[in-house]
């Protein structure tokens, strides 16, 4: 088989051997690259991404834990009469709009949230329930550009 390609590589003219090389040393880039660097390239490229995103989820997590371990807000819920109140004034602190924020009695609340970061949002309920205010009922859902839309009844202990 060989013998037979290399006695019809012989055969042909100069120009034609020059072309027919030409066309071989192509045909070995694109297997090269399309073959072996390109699929080496994407393993490594995937491996730094979950390296990356498992480096970020562990400092959220460990963020998150020290939060938690920290003193409660001195700031007690009570200090505001109604809970709607207060939750509109937390929230604007921490960035959110709340699209719904319904008083039912001073203390409890309905509230709304369209958009927010998911750990930006859990850390603010963490806040929340240290300082005596907790949710009776919770639905988060996960929006497609990353972020979640948040609809809770909040409620200050004992109340």
């Amino acid at each position: 088989m060989t013998e037979a390609a290399k006695n019809w590589f012989i055969a042909l003219s100069r120009r034609e051997q020059i072309m027919v090389g030409l066309a071989a040393v192509l045909a070995l880039a694109v297997i090269g690259f399309y073959g072996i660097y390109r699929p080496l390239y994407d393993v490594a490229t995937d491996a730094r991404r979950s390296f990356y995103e498992a480096t970020m989820q562990a400092g959220r997590i460990e963020a998150k834990t020290q939060a938690l371990s920290m003193p409660a807000d001195t700031r007690p819920a009570e200090a505001i009469a109604a809970l709607n109140l207060l939750l509109a004034s937390e929230a604007a602190e921490r960035g959110f709009t709340l699209d719904a924020n319904t008083a039912q009695g001073s203390d409890r609340a309905e509230i709304a949230i369209g958009s927010a970061r998911s750990t930006a949002f859990l850390g603010w309920l963490a806040d929340l329930e240290r300082r005596g205010v907790v949710p009776e009922t919770l639905i988060i859902r996960r929006m497609d550009n990353g972020t979640v839309s948040v609809s809770a009844r909040l409620a200050k202990v004992g109340g």
